[in-house]
């Protein structure tokens, strides 16, 4: 429901329009300017009807239903009583001459206040109090009823921006969660591996790569994983990452592993994902170095062309068709989730075999890239 200070607010402004639009009324049908006397009871009248909807207002306010039918019933309802209210202050106020007798017996002061309930002679009116008053309620009721459902539409519009913007709120924090499961979700077997290399090299006592390959280590690890996992980083940061990586792994495959980077200066600042191309990466080592007995060349890309950036992850070796089954990897799949939580359908992974060459492309949008 609407606020209480709102909820004034539009008392206010709607009988200060009641007043306005009655007053102009009178004033171009009678053809002249507005008489002070007639002013001072629309505007007697005017308080005693807002006031009238403040009650109205408290009640509606302590009585919702949690279905919008309901409450519009409810307040069809209250709207009558408020209209006879208003009914009887318009009558009493206009149709009895009470404010003239009020100022008769304030100017006379010694009257009895009987006075007040003096009749008004039959020519002062043309229909009974009773119809006076009836055929004045109808109006009161129209006007009640359209501040209530002025109301209950108003709150209702609120509640659903709330919720509206909970659910975006709720949204965002899955996506987040999601966002930050799918970068966690490195391959174990890395690490393993890793440190299966590190010790052959302190068994070999080869101290200098020992050392080179725990800087190495805990370079990479530390920057995959202290930053947001749901911020974008600059293409040079996440190309960073990708040589340490390999740089790892070349530690296991000396004689078979080799890496080159086609990365223009242009595009280099451009935001991507964190982590985006280490599951491609990674699957060009295990599908290509770790399978192969002859060397093996990863090839790392990246190009801009009409607001789209592409960024490609090549290997070759023999068993590089083995992952040339569309969308069968987790570490595609990965890909392809972190993608379309962050993108929708604006970014994609695209993968395909040429002969003993395996290629995976993710084209992503520039400007949306920016987080």
């Amino acid at each position: 429901m609407l606020a209480p200070r709102v909820a004034l607010l539009s008392i206010a402004a709607f009988w200060t329009f009641y007043f306005v639009i009655i007053t102009l009324r009178s004033t171009v049908i009678e053809g002249g300017a507005p008489q002070p006397p007639l002013i001072v009871q629309r505007l007697v009248v005017s308080v005693v009807s807002a006031a009238t909807t403040l009650l109205l207002y408290l009640v509606i306010r302590r009585s919702t239903f949690p279905t919008m039918r309901r409450n519009i019933v409810m307040a069809g309802l209250l709207a009558a009583p408020a209209a006879f209210v208003y009914a009887t202050a318009n009558y009493l106020i206009f149709d009895s001459h009470l404010l003239t007798q009020l100022a008769q017996l304030a100017r006379n002061g010694g009257e009895t206040g009987l006075q007040l309930l003096a009749p008004v002679a039959p020519g002062d009116w043309d229909m009974t109090p009773s119809a006076e008053i009836l055929g004045n309620a109808v109006n009161g009721y129209f006007y009640f009823a359209t501040w209530s459902a002025l109301y209950l539409l108003l709150g209702h519009g609120i509640e659903m921006q709330w919720m509206e913007r909970h659910a975006a709120t709720l949204r965002a924090a899955a996506q987040s969660a999601e966002l930050r499961a799918l970068r966690y979700q490195i391959n174990p077997h890395f690490l393993f591996n890793t440190l299966n290399s590190l010790s052959a090299l302190v068994m070999s006592a080869r101290r200098d790569a020992a050392e080179r390959m725990i800087g190495n280590l805990s370079a990479f690890f530390r920057m995959s994983l202290v930053g947001d996992p749901t911020a974008d980083i600059a293409l040079s940061e996440e190309l960073f990452l990708q040589r340490l990586y390999l740089e790892i792994e070349g530690v296991r495959f000396p004689d078979r592993l080799t890496a080159a980077f086609d990365i223009p200066q242009a595009v280099c600042d451009l935001p991507v994902p964190g982590m985006i191309l280490q599951p491609l990466v990674e699957n060009a080592v295990k599908h290509g170095a770790a399978r192969s007995r002859d060397p093996v060349a990863i090839r790392i890309a990246a190009f801009a062309r009409e607001g789209l950036l592409h960024l490609s992850v090549e290997n070759d070796g023999a068993s590089a068709a083995a992952e040339a089954q569309p969308g069968s990897g987790i570490g595609l799949q990965n890909v392809r989730d972190r993608l379309a939580a962050r993108y929708g359908a604006k970014a994609q992974l695209r993968t395909r075999r040429s002969g003993d060459t395996y290629r995976a492309e993710i084209v992503l949008p520039i400007a949306a890239g920016r987080g």
